[in-house]
């Protein structure tokens, strides 16, 4: 079977009806929104957030819409864009080997929110340093953005080295990784890159030139770039150069989390960050959630009693979902949304999952 097919036969058999495949659609484009990002926790499909950046919704809905023909998915519901395997969906799916599905790589998340400045980065400094060993005075660069040229550029004048060495250092530590990495994976990142008289390939490109899949060129392009991020931040004495790309960062959490978990931390309430840092309530609500998720340590009970907390557990149990609205029937509506979330994240990391809940999607 072709990749993506798979790939949706198996996003559609992880969602399980409860999102609708625009839920699918935001996973795989890496849609910086906390339901997007929970999702990917609740669903165990985290290696797939931000996989396929670069996906175009109407290619996206005429998979889906093939797969439909085919009698592969379908939606338990008339009219409805919550979509499940069909008996020969999940036929078709129990033959397939879900290992090869994720290739290692795709599962070093860990700078998920660094990889696409990262990439925009090397390939500049790749572009740059060609330029200059070939004494190419002006190029177009492959971006603009004044915190990527500005990053390359302190990158280079920091160095104190002239620009053949510097140029040779680079391509040393880039050649010791890729001997590293998988020759497929390998060969999808170097393609990519442009050089003096010589401009890189998208991965729609390389796919329509080698005849593979579309999807299994962009998982494979960042498992690799997954890898080379994971290598830099485990082993950043191996590349002292290539290194200065990258902001390794300790905490998983987003930037916007991350300033909310300071403000708790420093005393305040949700309502007072909520009021500080301008944003409405429940963006607020949404980061505790992920802070849940992602930092077991952090003490929720000003915003969850215990007590509350086991009646919402029962409810769920009694409602056999991760659903939003059921269990807050269930519960007549003693637990706000936020409490519903918060509870179902705490249960599933002392169980050794990552879930959320859900409403619309």
């Amino acid at each position: 079977m072709e990749y993506r097919y798979a790939i949706i036969l198996y996003l559609v058999n992880q969602f399980r009806g409860e999102r609708t495949i625009s839920g699918i659609y935001h996973l795989l484009k890496g849609k910086k929104s906390s339901q997007s990002i929970q999702d990917s926790f609740l669903f165990h499909v985290e290696p797939f957030f931000h996989s396929c950046e670069d996906l175009d919704r109407r290619d996206f809905k005429a998979l889906i819409d093939e797969c439909m023909s085919r009698r592969w998915i379908s939606s338990p519901e008339q009219d409805s864009q919550r979509f499940v395997l069909s008996s020969e969906g999940e036929r078709v799916f129990s033959r397939l080997d879900g290992h090869l599905l994720t290739p290692e790589g795709l599962n070093f998340t860990e700078q998920v929110n660094e990889e696409s400045r990262f990439w925009l980065k090397l390939q500049l400094m790749v572009q740059t340093l060609s330029a200059l060993l070939y004494h190419q005075r002006a190029f177009l660069p492959i971006t603009r953005q004044p915190s990527v040229t500005e990053s390359v550029r302190r990158c280079i004048m920091e160095a104190s080295l002239g620009r053949s060495k510097l140029a040779a250092y680079f391509y040393r530590e880039l050649v010791y990784f890729l001997q590293r990495c998988p020759a497929s994976e390998a060969e999808l990142l170097t393609a990519q890159l442009t050089g003096y008289k010589m401009s890189g390939l998208t991965v729609k490109q390389i796919a329509e030139l080698t005849g593979k899949d579309e999807y299994e060129c962009r998982i494979l392009f960042k498992s690799a770039l997954r890898r080379l991020m994971r290598e830099i931040a485990e082993f950043p004495n191996y590349y002292p150069y290539t290194g200065r790309l990258l902001i390794v960062k300790k905490s998983a959490l987003s930037l916007s989390a991350e300033e909310t978990l300071k403000l708790i931390r420093s005393g305040l309430s949700l309502h007072e960050v909520a009021k500080k840092r301008r944003l409405s309530q429940s963006t607020v609500e949404d980061h505790l959630v992920e802070i849940a998720l992602k930092d077991r340590t952090i003490d929720m009970s000003n915003y969850l009693s215990d007590r509350l907390e086991k009646q919402i557990l029962e409810a769920a149990s009694e409602a056999k979902t991760k659903q939003l609205k059921p269990i807050k029937k269930l519960l007549l509506d003693r637990a706000s949304y936020f409490q519903i979330r918060l509870a179902l994240a705490k249960e599933a990391v002392r169980r050794g999952e990552d879930p959320n809940g859900t409403t619309d999607e």
